[in-house]
């Protein structure tokens, strides 16, 4: 219910900003010419769009997963567009607070998206864990989330991915500063692809790394061309240092979707 009523309220204070006439009855819980809010801090998501399940966060290779679209409340804006099966693109923007407003507007009046709360929680038990599409939005104070397994029409997600997307009108291609490297050893694989890590070079022991068994920040050199590295090959690459083989990841803060806060 307290969804529902935000879902009015967010209505009403878009029809009254265009001049619209309301789609649903003013209620006594909010004020329709009162500004939408949220919480302005650089890890708060407003809005993400992603598709996740599967038991995808136990994986190792999971630490380099970037959601599809997310708004965080600073006003940044990443996506991601796969070029093709072993290519991502990860772009970004910071955009204006009525951009968003308009995105919003969207949302909860064309999309209706606060009819369609997620029902991944309520469904039968299974042997595997389900893999959907989810929806996040937290304004006003509230969360609520929507999923594949909601009801929503077919092509709502595709709809609101693209929508998210294009809410930037000068994107720029996305290239971390910094980011939480892990590592861990691998079994050697004839169908991955090897690459040859420098110890020497890059000054960086992946042996070292993967025996601590942590994470450790990284803001050097090696940070651009790791992550080029990580978003144009195969997922299933691996990185050869003395005849070892390790499997490695690259979070960065506010981007990644499991990443630690920055160090």
């Amino acid at each position: 219910m307290r969804h529902l009523m935000i879902y009015a309220f967010v209505a009403l204070l878009l029809a009254a900003c265009n001049g619209g006439a309301p789609t649903v009855p003013l209620t006594d819980e909010f004020d329709a010419f009162a500004p939408v809010e949220w919480d302005r801090s650089p890890e708060t998501i407003l809005f993400r769009a992603d598709i996740v399940g599967g038991n995808r966060e136990t994986q190792f290779a999971a630490r380099n997963d970037i959601p599809i679209c997310t708004v965080y409340g600073d006003n940044r804006v990443v996506w991601t567009n796969d070029l093709d099966v072993d290519e991502q693109q990860v772009l970004f923007d910071v955009v204006t607070d009525q951009q968003i407003q308009t995105f919003i507007e969207f949302l909860t009046i064309s999309d209706r998206i606060f009819s369609y709360p997620g029902q991944v929680d309520v469904q039968l038990p299974s042997s595997e864990a389900p893999v959907y599409e989810l929806i996040e939005i937290n304004i006003a104070g509230e969360s609520f989330t929507s999923d594949s397994f909601s009801g929503w029409p077919t092509d709502l997600f595709t709809r609101v991915v693209e929508r998210c997307k294009n809410i930037s009108v000068a994107p720029v291609l996305f290239e971390p500063t910094g980011g939480w490297l892990s590592v861990t050893g691998a079994d050697f694989n004839f169908d991955s692809a090897l690459y040859n890590w420098d110890r020497n070079a890059t000054g960086i022991s992946l042996a070292e790394i993967a025996a601590s068994g942590q994470r450790r920040w990284i803001s050097d050199r090696n940070v651009v061309p790791l992550w080029n590295l990580l978003r144009t090959t195969p997922p299933s690459r691996l990185l050869t240092e003395d005849n070892f083989v390790y499997e490695v990841a690259l979070e960065v803060p506010r981007v990644t979707r499991y990443s630690p806060p920055p160090g």
